[in-house]
């Protein structure tokens, strides 16, 4: 125990609703390295972002949810933290840049008071020297004029604009491990690129973990070194990222990988689209999750829920026929290639 940076165990994250408690995170594990960065991909509605803000416990504040399992960080099991002491680590030791800053940042306050904040409480700076860091790190985000905007309200910065900011402020105090929920959603291509580099800089300066949270796969094959896949609420597939896209196992990550678009793919053809949609959280099937939707489903699927094991050096998966299914379409492959 210990031994990794930031070590989830059997998390599990229920919510009450009108029609009765739905667990969003059921039995999801995984692990972050430092200098490590580790993507967490899957449909909208996966699970992924629900995982990232029960690691802070940030649904707590208003009861809106019940936590299980472990959140262990250098050890330490944050479910079990009073809140004086998430307070102190929350933005400090773990940070996190959030999917919408329109929502996240505080319409009433100044951007250079919402980044001098942190600066002041957790780093203990001066007023002056939290102005000029703040300057410093909206610079690094690559936006203009950082001396005016910083005296600015956020309704006075386009999108892109908080969005950047909302990265600042999480990398005000350098954290040991950073949360990215989708962090580029709102970029254009070349800031996207730009902000994406900045952080692995700083990771490769600070040797800080990144949990990233996305579902653009050209970014996790760039810029990540391992990979989960999340579906309805749980881990179906888990490998270096190499490894991966040469070879994923489960049926759904492979389908997630058909559907990107190729730049030999005759222009006329037709993307491949998993059939179906995620199933409702009140309507969990009760075997494989993926099988309604999975083409090579069949009675043990349906009936039987697999647990994610360890499929050949480390690369884990959820599936009863993954191999089967493998061998069948690499056969199919070979026998398409020599006729």
């Amino acid at each position: 125990m210990g031994s990794h940076l930031l070590e989830i165990q059997d998390l599990r994250t229920r919510f009450r609703t009108e029609r009765g408690t739905v667990t969003a995170v059921d039995g999801v594990s995984f692990h972050l390295d430092r200098g490590e960065v580790l993507a967490v991909v899957g449909e909208s509605g996966c699970g992924k972002s629900v995982t990232a803000h029960s690691i802070l416990r940030l649904y707590e504040e208003r009861g809106e949810a019940r936590y299980e399992g472990r959140v262990l960080f250098e050890g330490r099991n944050l479910l079990e933290l009073s809140e004086s002491e998430m307070r102190a680590i929350r933005g400090n030791r773990i940070s996190m840049i959030f999917q919408d800053p329109t929502s996240s940042l505080n319409p009433v306050y100044t951007i250079g008071d919402q980044l001098m904040e942190p600066l002041r409480l957790h780093q203990k700076m001066s007023k002056k020297e939290a102005h000029d860091k703040a300057v410093e790190l909206l610079k690094l985000t690559g936006i203009p004029s950082p001396e005016k905007r910083i005296r600015e309200y956020p309704h006075q910065l386009s999108g892109g604009m908080r969005q950047r900011v909302m990265i600042s402020m999480a990398l005000a105090c350098l954290p040991d491990v950073l949360i990215a929920d989708e962090p580029t959603t709102a970029l254009d291509v070349t800031v996207q690129s730009q902000i994406l580099a900045l952080m692995d800089e700083l990771r490769n300066r600070t040797n800080m973990g990144i949990l990233l949270i996305t579902h653009d796969l050209g970014i996790v094959a760039q810029h990540c070194h391992r990979v989960v896949v999340m579906y309805l609420g749980e881990v179906v597939e888990e490998a270096e990222v190499r490894r991966l896209f040469r070879r994923p196992l489960h049926p759904y990550t492979r389908g997630l990988m058909k559907s990107l678009p190729q730049m030999h793919t005759d222009r006329s053809a037709r993307l491949h689209v998993i059939r179906g949609s995620v199933p409702s959280l009140h309507e969990v099937p009760g075997g494989c999750r993926f099988a309604p939707r999975c083409p090579h489903a069949d009675e043990q699927c349906a009936n039987a829920r697999p647990e994610l094991a360890d499929a050949e050096n480390g690369h884990k998966v959820r599936c009863w026929h993954y191999d089967k299914i493998l061998q069948a379409e690499e056969t199919a492959h070979v026998i398409a290639n020599e006729t």
